[in-house]
């Protein structure tokens, strides 16, 4: 098996940096799905690129599991434990049940007015005819949406912010290097983590003596067979639906503006028929998903495309790399609005798809609704040079300066 792999190592390198746009990776990613579809890196991680790879390793958690305690060092604390994220079946399902309850697709429907009004309110309070888009807009919109449906106090949204933008930044190690993993788990249990647990779990106590509405009482009143969830599995769900909800959220609406900068004709088509917007927003997923893979970890001896796998080891699947397929998706490469179908993988696929996904379907379209409703010209600055941040768990434009006029 080593010597199978070996030349694929020496040839394909790590991927490169998305620091100043997908360009470089996407052509790395189409080279490695198309010469090496199973890759095993040095640090011995095996990265998977093809969509039906993808697909296999995400949908099988007999065989992919997404807990990492089995190839964490010994000794080093698993900070994602009881997580519905990183949990598999049994475990899983009892909570994706429960949560699923506080997450019905009406219930995120009927947020789109609220949606509207908190969009018109932040283009109300941006500063000028230009400003940064992610600053005073993308970031706020869902961070203000999220805590408005778990019932979090107003006067607590920006301690939440912050700390939830600590968590995100933070990229998981090279599982095989212990010291980086120690130093990560130190970092985060010391510091922002565990500074949002203890807030919902006092939060959780608060709600269940005077419930108010919102998904935190909505969770701890949630029943299944005679079952409740505990105070910590609450926190810890509420901990997960909040990051995903807050910067996937706003890295989805930063793409939106960049790829239609990038594509006026495609821009104009939407502010004159907005019921394509929908379809449009699908596309931005599939073309700059907001995080480009994953991580599983094998439970015993198995192959992905014929390359051999051995147990307890690290599998990458690439969604972005699944999303330009071209053997699903015809000129993946292309930014098509009218694209149909359009399967792409960004939420997940699997008992793991994203349980937010209706909710930031409902927050994106919302928002680019109003945004053509009240500026008659939006444009990224000429003169910038957007960066990206990319770790494990997000890839977002860090800024986006804007040039506007009001309607």
């Amino acid at each position: 098996m080593t010597d199978q792999l070996a030349p694929t190592r020496v040839a394909a390198g790590q991927p490169p940096s998305v620091r100043d746009g997908l360009g470089e990776q996407l052509a790395w990613l189409r080279r490695m799905r198309a010469e090496h579809p199973v890759h095993r890196d040095e640090f011995g991680h095996y990265h998977v690129f093809g969509y039906d790879d993808v697909q296999r390793v995400t949908k099988d958690p007999g065989v992919f599991s997404s807990n990492p305690a089995r190839v964490l060092p010994e000794g080093v604390p698993n900070m994602t434990e009881g997580m519905m994220l990183v949990a598999d079946p049994p475990k899983h399902s009892k909570l994706r049940r429960l949560a699923a309850q506080a997450f019905t697709p009406k219930k995120m429907r009927d947020l789109a007015p609220r949606v509207t009004q908190i969009a018109n309110d932040l283009i109300d309070r941006a500063p000028g005819d230009e400003f940064d888009f992610v600053e005073h807009f993308s970031l706020l919109l869902p961070a203000t949406v999220i805590s408005e449906l778990f019932g979090i106090p107003a006067e607590d949204v920006e301690l939440f912010r912050r700390v939830v933008e600590q968590i995100m930044a933070i990229d998981p190690p090279n599982l095989t290097d212990e010291a980086a993993v120690r130093g990560s788990a130190e970092t985060a249990l010391g510091g922002p983590f565990m500074e949002l647990m203890g807030y919902l779990l006092q939060l959780c106590a608060v709600r269940r003596i005077d419930p108010r509405p919102g998904l935190i009482s909505d969770l701890l009143q949630a029943e299944l067979d005679g079952q409740r969830l505990t105070d910590q599995e609450v926190a810890s769900l509420a901990v997960q639906i909040l990051q995903a909800g807050h910067l996937t959220t706003s890295a989805v609406l930063s793409h939106s503006i960049l790829l239609l900068d990038e594509h006026p004709e495609a821009a104009a088509e939407l502010r004159a028929n907005r019921a394509l917007i929908p379809a449009a927003v699908e596309e931005v997923l599939r073309c700059r998903p907001p995080s480009t893979r994953l991580q599983r970890y094998t439970t015993g001896d198995t192959e992905v495309a014929g390359h051999p796998i051995p147990a307890n080891s690290v599998v990458v699947p690439w969604m972005l790399a699944a999303n330009h397929d071209e053997r699903v998706f015809p000129e993946p490469d292309r930014f098509d609005i009218h694209r149909n179908p359009n399967k792409h993988l960004s939420f997940g696929h699997g008992i793991h798809f994203c349980l937010g996904a209706m909710l930031a379907r409902v927050e994106v379209v919302g928002a680019l609704n109003t945004l053509f409703d009240r500026f008659t010209q939006l444009r990224v600055a000429p003169d910038q040079t957007v960066q990206f941040q990319e770790t494990h768990l997000l890839f977002a434009p860090e800024r986006v300066a804007i040039q506007v006029s009001r309607a």
